[in-house]
């Protein structure tokens, strides 16, 4: 006995030879086997629109209206109007099957895939035996079977440029004028480079042509006219290879938008034309053949009905077809025509573009109305019913088959009469109105499925061809090897279908998928996808009618009658259909505002496929962030806190690069470099909800479960913050060794750091701000080094505050108050080990401070050599081993001897002894420092090496007087020198006097510098 489970009651091969998207293809028995009552409104015209009455009618209503309708011409012309796949095609077919036998009656039928110009023409002439009419087929054949596609596309670009170039402004309208003539349109038509665009693949002119010669792909949609899609306005802005002239026109169609619709307008208007040159049809060929064939109809007493399944597609005689169906039958009171009835299926949009004549001719014909197939459901039970109605037809057609349908002639049997599981399936699947099982849907997952596929646009419209092409006939054929294997809905379906919500079909709610996801690993996405189709979308977790889950194999859960009510949840979401404030709230659920509840329901679209707005990703985004940081311990290490605004400049906030977020608003820009990542997952949603709640401070409607799950993200990513904002900071260990070392060089152009200094003492002036900084030596400091150093100090705050605030730990969010010496000093040490920046890259907030350090190379050399050429000009006049005191006591007395003697340089007297009132205090042992200090600088180092020796020489603070020094010794000098002379040139006793004595001075001193000569050597 066969089972529900895995069945299967149709099988691919008949599903596809019998469902059919276009009604003209489906044999007689199958097409009426599976046609259902077409919802058709009857709507009135107003002007070149029409607006519906309201008027519902049936097949059989438009039927007799059609047939029995009376004209004082003789002729009616019914519209059926609809967008594609509204049933156009459908109810034309319709007709014709139902259509009474009568020998009175003579019936064409223009199929929509047979509208090839030949089979038209051959289709309207067809029985008539009339010269004229025969050499009209001939004609048409000759022309149609001579040539190729894209030759005949060529000829028509011709012919409609010939057209066009003959148009005069006199005989055009409006903006048309500015087009007319050889010079105007015909110009973009004509030239090489643009003809070749509008006869590239699947452009208009190639498509129209290639149909011209051969019937219609029924899957294949043919443009009914021109569009400004087709103008061939792709150049480049220098227009290379278009002619200069044409130019001109191109510039005029590209820069105003109104000119391109009036292009596409006459290229319509004469397209007409063009194909009839083309074609030998020309002069009113067609015109004059039909009236003929009315001419030998009417001589037999024969009506003629002509059903055309769309009229759009009749290309190339539409005009001429027009003007002879409905010109009028009767001449001074006699039938000289055959009386004619026509109607035609045609799109709503090209309804509008049928010429006046036309459309007053439809007036007069049929009292001012249309019959209009663009049927939209309201979704209550009458919508449901007509949905069921319409796939149980063709679900029993694909059961039946289509030769067994075409075997019984009329009478289609109900398949589901002879099924071993009628009576399970039934119940569990439903059935139509007509007894139809609707296995493998039922009208909740039909309905849904209908919505899935309608227009986004129109989520309520019911588009027959849409519905067959995109839902049933997927469902039966993809679906087949998954029923059976016991794996339906399989991702095919679930990526095909999702509810629409504007049609009032919400998916299933987060809540619910996340206990699905929590209670079945095994087939949690087949449950939510049955469940939310089959069953609805119910609120709660239940489990699927025993018959369909016994049929898709779906296990049912232990689920606890009392489970939903006990699981922590956050407020409801509402679908579009219900507006939160008007939604009774369960007993105990909190309310939440109408604002808050809108973004509660973004979220819970969100986990369903839309994207996440700007403002709920964000919430999310700073919720999760400032949780890091505020769980952040500053203290372990420790370092200077950061506030939330810190953070977020530092690179850890509320942005896409912090909190991945998939689908997600500016997500796309984030990279792949964000630490925390949420998938679109049902139990995130749910978490998110409450993170937005939390946000509003609406913390009663909070779940408890998502705070700890917060807890929990804020301990886990703190240590992923503190390397985020390490590295945005540029704040890793590497980048404050390069800061250090920026601190301790520039330290040294104040004199508080160099190489063999304890680590202690480098500590202290790697800290230090700096702004007690002085050199009381300046003077004897080369203009380079001052000016590096007055720079450096400018920008040296900024720097050690983030030294400071990186390796120190402060109280509160207050400044720093305590060095972690145990992590500064073996990055301090590691400083230290180099004294220059060449090789290293710098943080961003080491880079001001370090600019004037760039010449360091040059300027600790620079400073070396001067101080060593400052030493030995004093040692010339001050060798080691003299006392400072007998040098000063020897140069009083001969200032006073030479002042007495009054010698020349009198003035000279007294600068001399106001530079030695000024070094009065000078310390002249430190020069035995200094000499030691630069005498470790030898030919013999290199490198680090010799920087440092340099370094040690010309850092440390020196005696503030080792210029005035240098100054007095080389003022006495000269001076003394220059008074011997003087001396030497007197001749008088005195002055005898006075020479021994300056020569015994001088003598002295020479002795001193020669003496200090040797010492340097």
């Amino acid at each position: 006995m066969p089972e529900l489970r895995d069945y299967v009651c149709w099988d691919i091969e008949r599903v596809i030879s019998t469902i059919q998207t276009e009604a003209v293809v489906a044999s007689s028995a199958v097409f009426l086997a599976t046609h259902t009552r077409l919802q058709i409104q009857r709507a009135e015209i107003d002007g070149r629109s029409f607006n519906n009455t309201g008027q519902m009618v049936s097949e059989r209503d438009v039927l007799k209206d059609f047939l029995r309708r009376k004209t004082a011409t003789g002729t009616v012309l019914m519209p059926v109007v609809g967008e594609s796949g509204s049933g156009k095609s459908h109810l034309v077919r319709w007709v014709r099957e139902k259509l009474p036998a009568s020998d009175k009656r003579k019936v064409i039928y223009l199929e929509k895939s047979k509208t090839s110009l030949r089979h038209v023409i051959e289709s309207l002439l067809e029985g008539v035996d009339d010269e004229e009419v025969a050499q009209v087929r001939a004609d048409v054949r000759a022309s149609t079977s001579s040539t190729d596609a894209s030759a005949l596309a060529l000829r028509l670009v011709n012919e409609l440029v010939i057209a066009l170039a003959g148009t005069t402004s006199a005989e055009l309208r409006g903006r048309q004028r500015q087009l007319a003539g050889p010079k105007g349109l015909a110009l973009i038509l004509q030239d090489p480079v643009l003809q070749d665009q509008m006869l590239q693949e699947k452009e208009f002119i190639p498509r129209f042509a290639e149909h011209m010669l051969s019937d219609r792909d029924t899957d294949d949609e043919r443009p009914a006219h021109f569009t400004v899609d087709h103008l061939p306005l792709n150049v480049t802005s220098a227009m290379d290879g278009v002619a200069a002239p044409t130019r001109v026109m191109l510039r005029l169609l590209l820069s105003k938008p109104e000119m391109r619709d009036v292009a596409v307008g006459m290229l319509n208007e004469y397209w007409e034309k063009s194909v009839q040159a083309t074609s030998s049809l020309g002069g009113g060929r067609i015109l004059d053949a039909m009236k003929k064939v009315r001419e030998i109809y009417a001589r037999q007493g024969k009506e003629i009905v002509l059903l055309i399944e769309d009229f759009a597609l009749i290309q190339g005689v539409q005009r001429d077809l027009l003007d002879a169906i409905t010109e009028t039958s009767q001449r001074e009171g006699r039938t000289v025509l055959a009386p004619m009835r026509t109607l035609m299926a045609i799109t709503s949009g090209y309804f509008h573009d049928l010429p006046e004549t036309a459309i007053t001719r439809i007036e007069a014909s049929t009292g001012g109305h249309v019959y209009n197939l663009d049927l939209v459901l309201n979704g209550q039970d009458d919508g449901i019913e007509a949905i069921a109605s319409f796939a149980g037809r063709y679900l029993n057609a694909a059961r039946v088959g289509r030769k067994e349908l075409e075997a019984h002639a009329g009478k289609v049997p109900n398949q589901c009469d002879k099924c071993p599981v009628r009576a399970a399936c039934h119940d569990a699947f439903g059935t139509s109105a007509e007894g139809y099982g609707l296995y493998p849907f039922n009208q909740p997952a039909l309905r849904r499925t209908v919505h899935a596929v309608a227009p986004a646009d129109q989520p309520h419209a019911f588009v027959p061809r849409t519905i067959l092409s995109r839902a049933l006939i997927p469902v039966l054929t993809e679906g087949y090897d998954s029923i059976q294997e016991g794996s339906f809905p399989d991702e095919e379906f679930r990526g095909r279908f999702k509810s629409n919500r504007d049609a009032g079909d919400p998916p299933l709610t987060g809540r619910v998928r996340e206990q699905i996801d929590d209670l079945d690993q095994a087939d949690g996405a087949r449950r939510e996808k049955l469940l939310e189709f089959w069953a609805d979308s119910p609120t709660e977790l239940v489990n699927l009618e025993p018959g369909i889950a016994t049929a898709f194999s779906l296990p049912a859960l232990s689920i606890d009658a009392d489970r939903a009510k006990r699981l922590p949840q956050t407020a409801r979401t509402t679908s579009p259909t219900e507006p939160a404030v008007d939604r009774p709230q369960g007993r105990g659920e909190p309310e939440v505002s109408r604002s808050l509840q809108k973004r509660l329901d973004a979220v819970e679209s969100w986990s369903t496929g839309d994207g996440l707005p700007t403002t709920e990703a964000s919430t999310v985004r700073s919720v999760i962030s400032r949780a890091a940081v505020y769980r952040q311990d500053w203290l372990n290490p420790p370092v200077k806190p950061l506030g939330v605004s810190d953070a977020g400049q530092a690179g850890w906030g509320n942005r896409a690069n912090t909190v991945s977020i998939e689908g997600a608003a500016a997500q796309a820009l984030a990279g792949d470099d964000s630490p925390v990542i949420f998938k679109r997952t049902a139990a995130n949603s749910e978490f998110f909800k409450s993170l937005i709640l939390l946000n509003a401070e609406t913390l009663t409607a909070v779940r408890s479960q998502d705070v700890v799950r917060l807890a929990s993200l804020a301990d886990r990513y703190a240590q992923v913050l503190r390397k985020r904002v390490t590295a945005q900071a540029q704040l890793s260990d590497d980048d404050l060794v390069s800061g250090l070392r920026v601190s301790l060089m520039g330290a040294a152009l104040a004199g508080h750091a160099h190489p063999h200094m304890s680590v202690e003492q480098l500590h202290a002036a790697a800290f230090d701000l700096g702004q007690s900084w002085q050199r009381p030596d300046s003077s004897s400091r080369t203009e380079m080094w001052q000016r590096s150093l007055n720079a450096h100090l400018a920008k040296r705050e900024a720097l050690i505050d983030t030294l400071r605030g990186a390796l120190g730990v402060g109280q509160g969010m207050g400044a720093v108050q305590v060095i972690d010496a145990a992590r500064a000093l073996p990055l301090l040490r590691r400083a230290a080990e180099q004294w220059e920046l060449n090789g290293i890259a710098l943080p961003r907030w080491a880079q001001d401070a370090a600019q004037s350090l760039a010449g360091w190379h040059v300027l600790v050399p620079a400073q070396h050599a001067q101080l060593v050429s400052l030493l030995q000009d004093i040692r010339q006049c001050f060798p080691r081993g003299e006392r400072s005191a007998d040098l000063l006591s020897q140069l009083d007395a001969a200032l006073r001897v030479a002042a007495e003697l009054g010698l020349e340089g009198g003035s000279r007297i007294v600068a001399i002894r106001a530079l030695m009132g000024q070094i009065e205090d000078a310390d002249w042992a430190s020069l035995t420092a200094l000499e030691r200090d630069l005498a470790k600088l030898t030919d013999d180092l290199e490198g680090p090496a010799a920087l440092a020796a340099a370094l040690q020489g010309a850092v440390p603070l020196r005696n503030p007087h080792l210029s005035g020094m240098h100054q007095l010794l080389q003022s006495a000098d000269a001076f003394l020198g220059d008074a011997l002379q003087a001396a030497e040139a007197r001749g008088q006793t005195a002055a005898s006097t006075a020479r021994q004595q300056m020569g015994a001075l001088k003598d002295a001193w020479q002795q001193l510098a020669q003496d200090a000569s040797g010492g340097q050597a």
